[in-house]
């Protein structure tokens, strides 16, 4: 890693120039020091002669709205889509009366920047978590940023790699409270979704949730219907209303597809909308995105179709360093292409379906929260649906949902220790992930002992000095708030990627509305083992096709994976052979090297754990070239 300390130069006017070289753009970045530093160009004050924000890089067209009044201004970074006098009279309102909340319940989804007239800063990171915030401090400098590089480059930090961490995103997706706020950067740490921070003038920071989305008891199955249908036609109607070009996904899957049809009402004419397709590898899309598009002249559909070139493991060497590692850099080259004929119209807004299985799907330790509720009954009506879909015996999904209703934490966290200490010798299964966390795969061998050992001993510390799960935090609710953010990360490493297009992907699901809506309806009520996603069903009843919102099927994208690491083995086995995660004492390339084996003869392979470790191979390799940390 290069270093990245910064030197300050000191000015006539007392205030103190940093030499250091920014990170790519677009980026906004606080810094606290002793002196008020000024930062170089290309970066520019936010908030003009106060010194604190700056900003540089190129935006969208809105995505950064500020406002101002006597005691405070802020600045909203992402998509908030209400109007300037709303902004201007709830800002006014929050400085008197002290409640800064309220301004986090604008339509869309965005991070918010508060500076207060007394020298304070306070953050809010959306519900989701899709616009993250990081910070760093480190001697007298106290740094945040919405890039993770920069907080690194503005505190003054090495800008080494928490090696911990890199070995959590391989084999502990699920599991993110491992490593909780840390980053792929050493003394670089995130607030997540749902998070508020303040910064005073002395450089302390204090942390808190504003926003736990903990469900109400309260709400019914048609209450929460009626709030997603307002929400979501909203987040829709609004962004067409407002966009120049809007553009949207119709994969013919069920969340895609029902925000093409909502944005078809109300776009200024045949809404352009696109399906991927590698006609020598069919997904299974097509024919869905055809059957529904075909009947509905508001609806222009597009079909991109995929070639060798655009397969998994293409041109990896040539992907954009990312600020944090990326699974979804494997598929770079797919995306891209996706991303160039969305292009070819012009620059605009594109609507994707992401966030949709997150916020609307029970995740399947569901079944725990409904054992601890009490309702045998209506527990072996769901388990026994549930096992005959996936050939299981009803009884052992029964028997596993009673036991993780009385599992607790600490318990969870013993157990995920001790499977790090033995990895599994198979891959898991649906069943597995009835549980606080599904334990790790057998890619877990991967790591050195070492490694494994340091997770585990992080594992068995969380068990003894973990806070008490609140009572509104059972299994399921943990699980789906985890899909949530997860869905959240993905959608914003697209946006990234889609900037050079000119493209501005943005999840309506995401919004923080919708997601409100959403999980604030117990999970036992929105599951139903008979219909997929029976919410969405009920919320856009009417405005939806029925067909659109009856499939109960998914794309299946798994033959590209195998296909490509056929094509691009001996680029993979290089790459795995040389990587600096085995340098940095994190994998046993070799052992990574017999599942890639086992892949190429077409076995049954952990391809979302051999992409997080590529992802992370790859996040070490660009910035050790000094592609990101100069």
């Amino acid at each position: 890693m290069s270093d990245t300390r910064a030197t300050p130069v000191t000015t006539g006017s007392g205030h103190r120039r940093l030499s250091v070289r920014l990170p790519p753009g677009p980026a906004i970045a606080a810094l606290r020091a002793p002196a008020r530093p000024l930062l170089p160009p290309p970066a520019v004050e936010v908030w003009p002669r106060e010194g604190l924000l700056w900003a540089w890089g190129t935006w969208h067209p809105d995505e950064v709205r500020t406002a101002r009044c006597a005691r405070a201004t802020l600045v909203a970074v992402g998509q908030c889509l209400a109007d300037s006098p709303t902004m201007h009279r709830d800002l006014r309102r929050a400085a008197s009366d002290g409640h800064w909340e309220r301004l986090t319940h604008w339509p869309g989804s965005y991070l918010l920047i508060v500076g207060h007239d007394d020298g304070l800063l306070t953050t809010y990171t959306d519900p989701a978590g899709q616009f993250p915030l990081y910070y760093a401090q480190h001697g007298d400098r106290t740094a945040l940023s919405t890039r993770a590089t920069a907080a690194a480059i503005l505190a003054g930090t090495d800008g080494a790699p928490d090696t911990t961490v890199l070995a959590a995103h391989i084999v502990c997706p699920a599991v993110p409270e491992l490593t909780a706020a840390r980053t792929a950067f050493a003394g670089v740490r995130r607030l997540g979704g749902g998070e508020a921070l303040r910064l005073d003038p002395s450089g302390t920071l204090t942390r808190w949730t504003y926003e736990p989305l903990s469900a109400d008891d309260g709400t019914s199955f048609e209450d929460g219907a009626a709030h997603l249908r307002a929400a979501l036609t909203r987040a829709v109607d609004l962004r067409t209303a407002r966009s120049g070009r809007i553009t949207a996904d119709l994969s013919g899957g069920k969340d895609s597809t029902s925000l093409a049809f909502l944005a078809a009402r109300t776009a200024p004419g045949p809404l352009e909308s696109f399906v991927y397709h590698h006609p020598r590898l069919p997904a299974g899309d097509l024919e869905h995105a055809l059957r529904y598009a075909a009947p509905t002249p508001s609806l222009h559909l597009r079909v991109t179709e995929g070639a060798e070139t655009s397969l998994p493991y293409a041109d990896l060497h040539l992907a954009e360093p990312t600020d944090q590692p990326d699974p979804a850099a494997v598929i770079g080259a797919r995306l891209r292409l996706r991303l160039a004929h969305i292009a070819r119209g012009g620059d605009g807004t594109h609507l994707t379906g992401e966030g949709g299985d997150a916020v609307l799907a029970a995740p399947p330790s569901y079944l725990g929260d409904l054992a601890a509720a009490g309702g045998l009954p209506h527990l072996v009506r769901h388990a026994r649906a549930l096992a005959r879909m996936r050939h299981l015996s009803p009884a052992r999904v029964t028997l596993r949902a009673l036991r993780l209703a009385h599992t607790p934490a600490p318990r969870a966290w013993h157990d995920l220790a001790g499977a790090l200490h033995e990895p599994a010798d198979r891959p898991p299964q649906w069943l597995d992930a009835v549980a606080w966390w599904p334990a790790p795969g057998p890619e877990a061998a991967w790591l050195t002992p070492r490694m494994r050992h340091r997770l585990a001993e992080l594992a068995r510390q969380r068990a003894r000095t973990a806070d008490p799960e609140p009572a509104s935090r059972t299994p399921g609710t943990r699980a789906a708030l985890h899909e949530v953010r997860t869905s959240a990360a993905v959608q914003a490493h697209l946006t990234s990627l889609a900037r050079p297009f000119g493209i501005w992907p943005q999840a309506p699901y995401l919004d923080g509305d919708v997601v409100r809506a959403c999980m604030n309806l117990p999970l036992p009520r929105k599951a139903d083992p008979f219909t997929a996603k029976p919410l969405l069903v009920a919320a856009l009843s009417g405005l939806v096709p029925d067909p659109v919102l009856r499939r109960r099927t998914k794309g299946d994208y798994m033959a590209e994976n195998y296909h490509g690491a056929r094509r691009h083995a001996a680029h993979l086995r290089a790459r795995l052979a040389r990587s600096p995660l085995g340098d940095l004492g994190v994998i046993e390339p070799s052992r990574v090297l017999a599942t890639l084996d086992r892949a190429l003869a077409g076995l049954p392979t952990p391809f979302p754990a051999l992409d997080r470790l590529l992802s992370a191979d790859m996040w070490l390799t660009s910035h050790d070239n000094g592609q990101e940390l100069p």
